[in-house]
């Protein structure tokens, strides 16, 4: 697990650098106007339908019955991907017609509080983006098949070009003037994409016997009990997207009912939140995927004694320094060209109510991905289910009262729900509670410090994110337990890479 993660984060790293300077663009250039909210609503009118029927279709239901299969009956593999290919080719179809036929209701639906030139804007970005759904469902189903191998490589081509995609898009708008040119800074890279996947996969042999010899496809009945399987692994979590889509489809309708502004600055908020997310939490989930579906059930606590210290270690001070400094950050970021003062407020409050549960998000989502893999979806739907359903309440409860900081705060509430009961089923409650017990007076000493030392500008930004560093590391460093816990993982992390990794090898 520790060298599919490490190269899923180096993989990453470069995504993220483009990633900003795409975010910093698209600031400097449009602002939180009417253009990027269109922009935003179209992509969240996209995404929704996509990720309800495909996302954990993918990661929780075809990739551990992948790689169980590749592992013992290759032949049954080969045919789970082929049905499962086929079963998305027809729903992506299906999907492209419901979203052109239907963009306009669909975008009124999931922002009731745009004006009319701004909804026309977003249906007509909506039509553009529809047309790269096929391409994109196609490319999650080659990523998880190369992750089934051992190999990040298609993973990690994901943010870079998704994020070179949306820079030419923003130029391309910027400079014509047509903002709904925009959209296809979503489609062209996925075209692309999906094009070099197809490429990749069958170069590598994946989808045969890796020495050019096509795998010995089982009769027909083989593929009904492939997909009989599949349907087993997958009828627990049905629930999951239903609830996470209308999480994510109450957030966007609350925006919007709160103004156009709210709308794009919620993304450039998320964006340095979600910038940790898939630096730390999705390479942990899918690496877990991968890892603990091989572990023996006696192995699972032990593995994760070992992998949550160094997390919290990590995420804990980031949080401190996303919450004290949120207004600083944003400013430092964004606050250039069309991104005014008014912008800057908003995106700040917005990433302080994100930042107070990042810890315990990144935390979560591993924990779910783990149950995912030891087979336990039907408590990956109560977790899901009980923690969306809060983010849902707190955003329509509170946001006439607490404005944009709701749903920033929702998110946080979602976050610390999905760490605590994924912990219980784990097993590792207990384990965590005690940890989190022993850093939060070196939290507390370190916030206050930060705190005490944030300010306006760039200098007083970095020397307030680095007392709060510092204060940190003295902390664990002077407290026995975390040291011997940091200390003890390194050590165990470094024996398990000097080691040959215990997975099954292609023969490419």
């Amino acid at each position: 697990m520790g060298r599919i993660f490490f190269r899923l984060v180096l993989g990453g790293i470069t995504g993220k650098i483009l990633g900003v300077a795409r975010e910093v663009l698209l600031a400097a250039l449009f602002g939180a106007g009417r253009a990027v909210a269109a922009n935003r609503i179209a992509l969240t009118a996209t995404f929704i339908p996509i990720n309800f029927f495909t996302a954990d279709a993918l990661t929780a239901g075809f990739l551990p019955l992948y790689v169980q299969y590749r592992q013992e009956r290759p032949a049954m593999a080969a045919a789970l991907y082929r049905s499962v290919r086929s079963l998305l080719a027809a729903f992506s179809l299906v999907l492209v017609l419901a979203l052109l036929i239907g963009r306009h209701g669909w975008v009124r639906l999931l922002g009731p509080g745009l004006d009319a030139g701004t909804a026309a804007i977003a249906a007509s970005m909506l039509g553009i983006a529809a047309v790269g759904v096929p391409f994109y469902v196609q490319y999650n189903l080659y990523t998880l098949v190369g992750l089934a191998h051992d190999d990040v490589r298609l993973i990690n081509l994901r943010p870079s070009f998704q994020s070179l995609g949306l820079i030419g898009a923003t130029l391309a708008a910027y400079k014509t003037g047509h903002v709904a040119l925009l959209a296809w800074g979503f489609t062209i890279p996925y075209i692309v994409l999906c094009a070099f996947g197809a490429f990749w996969v069958h170069r590598r042999g994946y989808l045969t016997g890796g020495d050019d010899r096509t795998v010995q496809l089982p009769e027909r009945a083989g593929y009904r009990i492939a997909l009989a399987m599949f349907w087993r692994r997958l009828r627990p979590l049905l629930l999951v997207p239903v609830i996470l889509q209308g999480s994510i489809a109450v957030e966007r309708i609350v925006g919007s009912l709160l103004g156009v502004e709210v709308v794009a600055a919620t993304e450039y908020a998320r964006f340095v939140v979600d910038s940790l997310m898939a630096l730390l939490a999705a390479p942990l989930g899918l690496a877990g995927l991968a890892s603990f579906t091989k572990m023996a059930a006696h192995e699972v606590i032990g593995g994760l004694r070992r992998l949550i210290p160094p997390v919290l270690l990590t995420t804990v001070p980031l949080s401190l320094m996303l919450c004290i400094n949120s207004t600083g950050i944003v400013t430092f970021v964004y606050a250039r060209g069309e991104f005014d003062e008014r912008a800057v407020a908003t995106s700040s409050v917005m990433l302080l109510g994100f930042a107070l549960g990042i810890w315990a998000q990144v935390v979560g989502y591993t924990f779910v991905k783990v149950l995912n893999a030891r087979g336990a979806n039907l408590r990956v739907t109560v977790v899901m289910a009980v923690s969306f359903s809060a983010a849902v309440a707190v955003n329509l409860l509170l946001y006439r009262y607490w404005g944009a900081f709701t749903i920033g705060a929702a998110s946080s509430v979602c976050g610390v729900l999905m760490f605590l009961l994924s912990a219980h089923w784990l097993g590792v409650l207990r384990f965590c509670a005690g940890l989190l017990a022993t850093l939060l007076p070196g939290a507390a000493a370190a916030g206050a410090v930060g705190y005490a030392l944030r300010g306006t500008g760039f200098v007083r930004l970095a020397v307030s994110c680095a007392a709060i560093l510092l204060v940190w590391g003295v902390y664990v460093t002077a407290v026995p337990s975390l040291r011997e816990r940091f200390l003890s993982g390194l050590r165990r992390r470094d024996k398990r890479e000097a080691a040959p990794p215990p997975v099954v090898r292609s023969n490419g």
